[in-house]
Order: structure tokens, then sequence, then C-alpha cells
């Protein structure tokens, strides 16, 4: 049932089957239940897939006993699966395209401009760029982080908080950018949307600490498969360089796929902990005979190189974005390591979802909770950081300048956090990505 599981995708867990209705081979067929599930739906005709929709929260949904009230007069199925989601304590299952979600995480693609923005200012009147995929078409147009936005499509900073700009997910769409960057210069340019490859290993270097400590910097954005390869080659150039220290960047990256946050958990965690737990996947009280734990594993186990063996500790940069597969990785090594948070409370999702494909559309809702080796869950309200800093928009990410890559460095120098106000150059964020290309925190057990 789940599509691009029955497509062939290898190590996806699908726990129901692939196909339609049912009924058995060899023998006298049993008549499925008339929704369909635990199959597909028996229809895509509205009745048939909301029938099928009810039956499946009613058995797979993590708040299944708190579902919302269908709303029948719902004028479609998202949101007509909107209104069975346990609010507000769900706020993270949605639903979209079966083609978008494969996009992302077969394709490791995107389709718009590949950009986000965060406000510079406390009174919230300009925006100016957080990130930028480099292949995109902002990222080729040599949009930079923190250039200032003038006006994207004749509209300002706040005609495009107050939802000026149309979210664009089909190529060829003209978007015109006036911009003015932190030296003053303002320039024009106008792209066009195109579907471009994704980028998770977005920033590499070697730093070196205030102490002398060679310091890996790891820029993380998405967990997606593609970026397993990169991930590997970044961990060799540590291992080369004789890092002692790392520091994972994980401020905007809101999750995706736990097989890659267990490849990069691993890293960090080192050849000692293979074979120890990496994670518990707890599901309802309906289907806890579904229960399983993930361990670490090393290269023979997809790891796509060696552990790092002498990491005593990771810093990691966060944020409100910081969400989903994201906070995996952090709850995982807090067993085993010291982990040191610098930035800002991350999102507070310990939920994942195991996606079901029905007649075009995927439906994310919450399958289950993700507990750390020490049965560790509890982290809706989100990890607060040990040092509270603020984004610094004017430098690059991985720039030592950078103000919280600096509280990084000077952690590492120190053990101690910097004095509150002396490296905040912007607002810390809040959880503003709302502007731009984005995609809802997440985490998908694969």
């Amino acid at each position: 049932m789940r599509g691009f599981a029955c497509a062939g995708v290898v190590g996806l867990v699908v726990l129901a089957g692939c196909g339609g209705g049912g009924g058995g081979g060899g023998g006298a067929s049993v008549a499925p239940p008339a929704s369909g599930y635990p199959g597909g739906p028996a229809s895509c005709e509205v009745t048939g897939h909301r029938a099928w929709l009810r039956d499946y929260m009613t058995d797979r949904y993590f708040w299944y006993d708190k579902q919302g009230v269908p709303n029948a007069a719902a004028p479609s199925m998202d949101a007509y699966f909107d209104s069975l989601l346990y609010r507000p304590t769900d706020r993270y299952s949605y639903s979209e395209s079966t083609a978008s979600a494969n996009q992302f995480y077969v394709d490791g693609t995107r389709t718009g401009y590949g950009y986000a923005m965060d406000w510079l200012d406390a009174a919230r009147t300009t925006l100016a760029v957080q990130w930028v995929e480099p292949k995109s078409p902002a990222g080729l147009a040599g949009l930079q982080r923190g250039d200032r936005i003038v006006s994207i499509n004749g509209q300002s900073s706040a005609g495009i908080a107050n939802g000026g700009l149309t979210a664009v997910n089909t190529p060829g769409v003209a978007r015109t950018f006036v911009v003015r960057n932190a030296a003053g210069t303002q320039r024009s340019f106008t792209v066009q949307s195109a579907t471009y490859a994704l980028t998770p290993v977005n920033t590499v270097a070697v730093l070196t600490a205030p102490n002398g400590a060679q310091t890996g910097y790891l820029m993380y954005q998405e967990f997606i498969a593609s970026g397993q390869v990169e991930m590997g080659a970044a961990f060799d150039r540590f291992r080369a360089a004789g890092i002692t220290e790392l520091v994972l960047d994980l401020r905007y990256n809101g999750g995706g796929s736990t097989q890659q946050a267990r490849y990069l958990a691993g890293l960090i965690a080192g050849s000692a902990q293979i074979g120890k737990v990496f994670a518990h996947f707890q599901f309802n009280a309906k289907n806890t005979a579904r229960n399983f734990t993930q361990n670490f594993v090393g290269t023979s186990g997809g790891l796509p190189t060696a552990p790092l063996d002498n990491l005593a500790r990771v810093i990691v940069i966060t944020s409100p974005d910081t969400a989903s597969a994201s906070e995996l990785v952090i709850n995982a090594l807090r067993p085993y390591k010291t982990v040191v948070t610098i930035g800002d409370t991350t999102y507070g999702k310990p939920y994942a979802f195991q996606p079901e494909d029905a007649c075009g559309t995927t439906y994310n809702a919450v399958n289950i909770v993700v507990a750390n080796a020490n049965n560790f869950s509890d982290f809706s309200a989100g990890f607060a950081p040990t040092c509270a800093v603020a984004d610094d928009l004017d430098h690059p990410l991985g720039d030592p300048a950078e103000s919280r890559t600096a509280a990084a460095l000077g952690f590492i120098q120190s053990g101690s956090c910097p004095p509150r106000g002396s490296v905040a150059k912007s607002l810390p964020n809040t959880a503003s990505r709302g502007f731009g290309d984005i995609r809802p925190p997440q985490m998908r057990v694969d």
C-alpha cells in the first residue's frame, strides 16, 4: 500500500501489505471490509476513500482514542484528514501528494526556488535570507545568506509575511527578487522555478578552536538517502584532519529518514556503540506487537564510513527549525556522549510516521513515539539550548565569526557559554521558516 515501498524502495518499513482490498490465494477469498482496510481503499470515490482513512486512523494513529470528530462537510481529503487529528497535541501530522513525497525521499529533489528567510530585526520590518539550497534557481542566481529582501514579485517583507507570495510547486514560474547585501549593494534578478537536486551535506569545514583544537564543522540539511555518500566523505575528511571536536549544525534541519539519522548518529557515537541501542520505536496500545528497536551499525550495516572514535562530545547548533529526525540524533546520542546544544530551543517532535499512500495522497499520521536507549522520549516541548545564542545572518554558515559557530568554538576552549548579548546580532529564530520554500518538520521510519 505504501506507494514507493511497493515500487521496491529498499529498507522502508511498511507493516501493511501492498495492493488493494485483499483476497487469499489458493483458497476461498474472504471479503474485505467495506473500506478495504487494511489493504488499499476499496474505492477512490470520496465516500470509500474517507471510510478507508477512518479505519486506518482508528487502527494505526498514535492517538486513535482521541481523534477529532470527522467533518463530513470537509471540502477535500486533506481537510477531512485534518478533522481526524488530535488537536492541539498533534501539530505534526499532515498529508501531501504522493508525487511530492516520492520526489523528496526517493528522488532527493524539490521543485521551487530554494530559499528560506527570517526576520532581521525585533520590529519585524525586514526579512533576510536564512539559507539557500546551492543547486536551486535562487542559489545558482547568487542569492546569499544575509541578503536583505527589498521585494519579491513586488511584495515587501510585510506583504510576504501576510501571505502575499503564493506557494509554487511547478517548474517555470518566474519570480523577481530585489535584494540588498550587508554592504548596501542592491540588485535585481528573475529566476524560474525548477526541480533541483537537494544538497543534504550543505557545508563541511575543519576549524581551529581558540585553544587550538581541530574541530570538524558539518551543516546537515536534510535526512535523505542522497546525502549518505557525502556524509561519509565529510567524516573521512574529519578523520584525515585529526579532529578532536565536532560541531554539528542542524539549525535548519526539519528531519527526514530515521535510517539516515541512525547513520549520522553512529558516525559520531563511535565503533564502541555498534550493536547498542540507537532508538526504540513504540506504537499505540493496539499495536504493541509492532514495536521494534534499532541498534547502531557499522559499515557492514550501511554506515558510509568508519565511525570517529575520539569524540567525547558533540556540539549541536539548534533552532526551532531543528525537528524530528534531527532531535532523534540528539536524543539517541545522549546516553553515550556529552551533547552540548548552542542556539535556541528545538521544535519538539519525538514522534514518527510510517506513511500510507491512498489514491495519490500520502498520509503522514503520527504512528510512533521514539525513545532513546534510556527510554526517554519526553521532549515534545523541545530541547532547551545549553547556551542560548541568537542566529547571525550577517555571516555564512561555518564561518568562525558567525555567532553560533563562534559560541561553539568558545565553548570548546572554556567549557562555558558566552555572555548574553555578546554574540547576538539578530533575533533568535522564531520558527518563522514559513517564508520561502519549506517542508514541515517530519520523521519517517525506514
